[in-house]
């Protein structure tokens, strides 16, 4: 009996072949390899359709990074719009002022300007040359008075000492006496002070002294 089943047997294994070449095809498609390579790819294709539910850690804090950047921004351009806007008006303003600073300032000289106008025409009808005088006399008084509501006074240095903080001497004078020495003689210019500062320095001519020769000639 055992004889007769090993040839039965034999026969089993020489009759497999066939079934023996198809099992290597079920191994190789059922390869854990296979399955395994097959697992992550659906995986990764899984992740990269699913979106994450809550952002990560780092994802988070660039974000609060990009918030504070484009806040930062924002207040940045306010800031802009609000220093030329400013600006714009500061500047209006300060034109508005200076305009009405110079009408201020020019508009009493106009009366200036009429008295002088009227002494040349009460000349050209045949004024005396008197009356056009005390015609420019008065203009000259009003001028100085307009000059004075600017705080504007002419310096007074005629007859004293030169003082080369208030005047510019042009040129030297000979005098005889001696007590004349190193004072003005002679006003070209009248200088002019604003308050404690001083406007135009006053061109003058300075005495010195010199000592009278005799001459005497001898034959």
């Amino acid at each position: 009996m055992d004889s007769g089943k090993i040839p039965g047997n034999s026969n089993e294994q020489a009759s497999s072949p066939a079934g023996a070449a198809e099992e290597p095809v079920q191994f190789r498609v059922v390869d854990k390899r296979h399955f395994a390579q097959g697992d992550a790819g659906e995986s990764v294709a899984g992740a990269a359709a699913e979106k994450p539910r809550y952002p990560t850690f780092v994802e988070e804090l660039m974000a609060r990074v990009a918030e504070t950047e484009r806040r930062f921004k924002e207040k940045v351009e306010q800031i802009d719009q609000e220093t030329a806007r400013t600006k714009a008006r500061l500047e209006a303003e300060y034109e508005r002022k200076l305009a009405l600073a110079k009408q201020d300032l020019l508009l009493p000289f106009l009366d200036v300007l009429d008295n002088l106008e009227r002494a040349l025409q009460a000349a050209s009808v045949g004024g005396g040359k008197q009356d056009l005088l005390e015609g420019l006399k008065m203009t000259i008084g009003l001028f100085l008075a307009r000059l004075r509501t600017h705080a504007v006074e002419p310096i007074e240095v005629l007859d004293q000492p030169f003082d080369p903080n208030l005047s510019q001497a042009v040129s030297v004078v000979p005098v005889a006496d001696r007590a004349k020495d190193g004072w003005v003689v002679e006003e070209v210019l009248r200088g002019y002070r604003m308050g404690n500062a001083l406007l135009r320095a006053a061109h003058v001519r300075v005495g010195q002294y010199q000592q009278e020769q005799s001459s005497s000639t001898s034959l």
